[in-house]
């Protein structure tokens, strides 16, 4: 008897942690102003995770995309969501970081990366400005290049993307920047003490 009382608790137990809340409702689209242009996203559910997966253009930045995400419990989903960007800047990019704001707490664990990219997790910190609006939980995932050959040049593109798990129904903005290569930062820097010596003069 006692062992069938042991058992069940644990079972009870085993599937609580194991639970996840269900999301019955999204939204997520880029926000108008032309920065980046995102196509009509996908949706897809594997296995209790969700894929909310897109592509885009991105003209310049900061671009953002905004979304939210409708539960039907306070328990924590897992969302992947991945992006596939084509560069349309000036320059080619050596590195890219994509800050996420949302209104409650939540967790970056996985991350979708170009080949041959290394990425660094910062952890989302509460009180922090939320890219277009508000405060909340801010956190980022900061891409780097391998090197020559491996930049997304103008024209091609990138598979960005992380795994994020939060606390119920949630609103959520990206903010995503890239970082021009090397070549292009020195021509900026010599192009810009031009300016400042042409503005003295």
């Amino acid at each position: 008897m006692r062992k069938s009382l042991v058992f069940a608790a644990v079972m009870v137990l085993a599937l609580a942690l194991s639970a996840r809340a269900s999301i019955v409702d999204w939204n997520c689209a880029d926000d108008g102003d032309g920065a980046i242009v995102m196509g009509t996203p996908t949706w897809n559910e594997v296995s209790g995770e969700y894929y909310l997966t897109m592509s885009g253009t991105q003209y310049w930045y900061p671009a953002h995309v905004e979304g939210d995400f409708t539960t039907d419990t306070e328990l924590d989903p897992t969302v992947w969501l991945i992006e596939t960007v084509e560069n349309q800047t000036t320059f080619n990019w050596t590195g890219y970081i994509i800050t996420i704001g949302m209104t409650k707490n939540f967790t970056i664990s996985s991350v979708i990366a170009p080949d041959d990219w290394t990425w660094v997790i910062n952890a989302p910190v509460s009180g922090q400005p939320i890219p277009n609006d508000g405060t909340g939980w801010v956190g980022s995932v900061v891409y780097t290049y391998g090197g020559p050959g491996t930049e997304i040049a103008i024209g091609q593109s990138g598979d960005f993307g992380f795994k994020m798990s939060f606390l119920g129904s949630v609103a959520f903005c990206t903010e995503q920047i890239p970082t021009p290569e090397p070549t292009t930062l020195a021509l900026l820097a010599v192009g810009a003490l031009a300016l400042i010596r042409r503005n003295k003069a």
